[in-house]
């Protein structure tokens, strides 16, 4: 956990003109690490922001709480059901990365705007398109 004013200042913003100084940054290695940082912050009373890689554009990823970034560390894939098409993936993924891991698996490619494809992090409950 971070608690520096130059983490908690980088991440008081989004792509909006919002700005709150979140209270500290959770940057988990694993989503194992994420979960006692919610039992940490459960503990205390401390909001809690889930936050990935060019989440937001208009103030949803900033506000004065504990923000969880999966973005640096939990963008793993586990599991590729290529027969449902399906896959199971860490929630700091990010599309471009994800369909690049696809692609050999001729899974075909998940869409997005090209803008937020390298940039976005999903939740991987969705299937594939050919």
């Amino acid at each position: 956990m971070r608690f520096d004013a130059g983490t908690r200042a980088a991440y008081s913003t989004d792509a909006s003109n919002f700005r709150q100084v979140p209270i500290g940054v959770v940057l988990p290695r694993s989503v194992d690490g994420a979960v006692r940082a919610v039992a940490v912050c459960r503990a205390h009373g401390v909001p809690l922001l889930s936050r990935g890689g060019g989440t937001s554009l208009a103030g949803q990823c900033t506000n004065t709480a504990v923000v969880i970034d999966w973005s640096k560390y939990c963008h793993r894939v586990f599991e590729v059901d290529e027969e449902n098409r399906t896959c199971v993936a860490e929630p700091g993924i990010v599309l471009d990365v994800l369909n690049d891991f696809l692609k050999p698996r001729g899974q075909g490619r998940l869409r997005a705007s090209r803008v937020s494809a390298a940039r976005c992090s999903r939740r991987c409950t969705a299937t594939s398109t050919r």
